[in-house]
C-alpha cells in the first residue's frame, strides 16, 4: 500500500470527530502504518476536538495566526513537506464523509488519476438528504460555472473530500485562505493539465454543530475564485 496523510481542518467539530473515528476504527485503514493524519485546530475552537484528534494522531497543529479552510489547508501542507507520502486527501471534519468513500478516492489514485474528489451529486436525482435547498442549488450552481470556466465538467466543486497524487499536490499551488480552496484547486488542475476524476459518494448530513460556511458571502468569494483562476 502507498503512503496516505489525511488533512483535516478543524474549528468546533467534537461530535463530527467522534463520528469519524469510530467509522475510522471499523474500517480497513485503522493501523495501518502506511496511514497518517495532520489536524489542523482553528484558535477559536471551544470544544474537546484537540482531545478527541489526539486518538487519531500525534500531528496537532494550531492555526492561531490564520483562519479559513485554505489557510489551515496551507499550513498543514507545510508539515507534509517534511515527509511527503504518496498522497494527500483533504477531508472534512463533520462527519459526512466516510472512510469507506476514502477508500474509493485512494482507488481512483491507485488507477492513476492525478486528482480524485468525492461527489455528493452522481447518481442523485434531487437534493441529497440532509442538505438544504439553498446550499444544494449554490452548490450545482458553482459547479456549472466551474464546469463551464475551467472546460471540464464537474458535479460537485464544493465536496469536502479530495485527493491528489505527489506529484499533483506539488504543482498545485494554492493561494485561497477560506472555503475557496476547492474552486481554486479545480482551476489550478485545468492550468497544470492534471487529470480529475470524480467518485459518487454515500454524504451524509454534518454530525452536530453548525456550518462555518456563509452562503451569500462565501458562495461570491468561491464564485470569484472561479472566475479568477
Amino acid at each position: 500500500m502507498k503512503s496516505i496523510t489525511i488533512i483535516i481542518p478543524v474549528k468546533d467539530e467534537e461530535v463530527g470527530l467522534k463520528y469519524l473515528l469510530e467509522n475510522y476504527q471499523k474500517s480497513s485503514f485503522y493501523g495501518d502504518k502506511n496511514l497518517s493524519f495532520i489536524f489542523v485546530i482553528d484558535g477559536r475552537t471551544g470544544d474537546s476536538s484537540r482531545k478527541i484528534a489526539s486518538h487519531f494522531s500525534d500531528k496537532i497543529i494550531d492555526q492561531y495566526y490564520t483562519h479559513g479552510k485554505g489557510s489551515a489547508v496551507r499550513q498543514a501542507l507545510k508539515v507534509w513537506d517534511e515527509q511527503q507520502s504518496d498522497f494527500v486527501i483533504f477531508m472534512d471534519a463533520d462527519g459526512s464523509y466516510s472512510f469507506n468513500d476514502v477508500e474509493n478516492i485512494v482507488k481512483a489514485l491507485n488507477d492513476g488519476a492525478d486528482v480524485s474528489s468525492g461527489s455528493r451529486f452522481i447518481g442523485e436525482v434531487g437534493i441529497p438528504k440532509g442538505m438544504g435547498r439553498l446550499h444544494n442549488f449554490g452548490n450545482r450552481f458553482l459547479s456549472k460555472v466551474s464546469s463551464i470556466r475551467n472546460r471540464r465538467k464537474i458535479s460537485d466543486l464544493c465536496t469536502g473530500l479530495w485527493g491528489f497524487q505527489r506529484d499533483a499536490i506539488n504543482k498545485i499551488q494554492r493561494n485561497s485562505k477560506g472555503f475557496d480552496l476547492e474552486a481554486e484547486i479545480a482551476g489550478k488542475i485545468r492550468k497544470s493539465n492534471l487529470s480529475h476524476v470524480e467518485i459518487g459518494i454515500k454524504w451524509s448530513a454534518r454530525k452536530g454543530g453548525m456550518s462555518k460556511l456563509k452562503s451569500f458571502k462565501d458562495g461570491s468569494i468561491i464564485l470569484l475564485r472561479i472566475i479568477r483562476t
